[in-house]
């Protein structure tokens, strides 16, 4: 087992982690909760950087690291709306743009078909996680109301990004599968 795979299973194991601190009754549990979350977004771009710089990626990695991506997105999402903090509507496009593009990424992965990040779908993760984190928060900030404003305001415009890219996958991977 790679060291970046092992950074993105202990990715994954933060999820319910970070699950079980939002939905209790514990005092300052958004604090908790948001550092549980940062931590594991951002230790997504560490394990891809070994992964290249050591030359440990592997095909478990290829999956493990979009699926850990998913599954901390989509738990945070539950929570919020369970939370009313966030629109049904909005996490379940999201979440099932992410379950068709994992199903998508999956075909190919079996094919030993390249099937990269593109850009937009980098610049969508970076919308979900910087809006996900300001909605954990936001109620134990100054200026709560507001911070609620430009949360829900960048979740819109990752649900955006989130259809855009989906679409843009589906069109680029399906010209590749037909050469």
């Amino acid at each position: 087992m790679t060291t970046a795979n092992i950074i993105t299973i202990v990715r994954i194991v933060m999820v319910p982690l970070f699950l079980v601190i939002l939905l209790t009754e514990m005092q300052n549990k958004e604090f908790i909760a948001f550092a549980i979350f940062v931590i594991a977004a951002v230790t997504d771009s560490i394990d891809g950087y070994i992964a290249r710089k050591f030359n440990e990626v592997s095909n478990l990695g290829k999956f493990l690291d979009p699926l850990a991506d998913k599954l901390l997105v989509s738990a945070a999402l539950i929570a919020l709306v369970y939370l009313q903090e966030v629109e049904t509507w909005v996490a379940a496009v999201i979440i099932l743009r992410e379950l068709f593009i994992s199903a998508f990424r999956f075909y190919f992965l079996i094919s030993n078909a390249s099937f990269s990040a593109s850009v937009p779908a980098k610049v969508k993760t970076t919308f979900q996680i910087v809006a996900l984190s300001i909605l954990i928060i936001y109620r134990k900030m100054p200026y709560a109301n507001y911070l609620h404003m430009l949360g829900t305001a960048i979740l819109y415009v990752a649900v955006i990004l989130t259809v855009y890219s989906g679409a843009e996958y589906v069109i680029r991977f399906s010209r590749s599968a037909k050469e």
